[in-house]
């Protein structure tokens, strides 16, 4: 690359761009911090709930014993119908990031810090599809990540999932009101609405 070619990049735009993403980035660590310095694991009802779903999908992969209907490893061995009705195919994700980093800790911060980062980041994009200033932008980022139901994800509320994968539905109403030649994003917004229904069918 020449480096006059390297002149013509607008360094401005792209520290501005950096800027925005280390802003929400910096502001999900603080919210955890406390939790990963502490090496703690909040349990809650709902915690106890997940852990029991992702934990028989994580058996089911590892013994190669599967069974979409049935949790034959979770909820005391019960075999209630549970991950069928709730969201299959997002439980056995889940259940593959538990095995690969094998303890409940790990998982919860990983799972909580995915949430915060996927939420900031799509209020952020949001926010720019809205021709909304930047800065102000960035700022609407870290104050949804203060409120409502995305920081339920503290307690393992997996409504956050939902609050976090919101924006990303919204942005195609905004393209429903500006692009009058292709209103519907139709594949864009089949994949979004795929994994909401996947990640919360209930």
């Amino acid at each position: 690359m020449k480096v006059n070619d390297l002149k013509k990049w607008n360094w401005q735009k792209i520290a501005l761009a950096c800027y925005s993403y280390i802003v929400i980035l910096l502001t999900v660590y603080l919210m955890i911090r406390f939790q990963i310095l502490k090496h703690a694991v909040i349990l809650s009802s709902a915690a106890f709930l997940h852990f029991h779903r992702f934990y028989d999908t994580s058996m089911q992969i590892k013994t190669g014993n599967y069974s979409y209907f049935q949790t034959n490893y979770g909820f005391n061995h019960s075999g209630r119908i549970f991950n069928a009705m709730y969201g299959p195919f997002f439980a056995y994700l889940n259940g593959l990031v538990l095995l690969l980093v094998h303890n409940w800790f790990n998982f919860q911060i990983l799972s909580i810090f995915a949430v915060f980062l996927i939420a900031g980041i799509g209020i952020y994009q949001l926010a720019l599809k809205a021709k909304v200033n930047h800065v102000i932008a960035v700022l609407l980022a870290v104050i949804y990540l203060q409120f409502g139901i995305v920081v339920g994800i503290l307690k393992f509320n997996f409504m956050a999932w939902g609050a976090a994968l919101a924006p990303y539905a919204i942005i195609h109403v905004i393209y429903m009101v500006e692009d009058k030649q292709r209103p519907i994003h139709w594949f864009s917004l089949a994949i979004i609405m795929s994994i909401v229904s996947q990640v919360h069918v209930l």
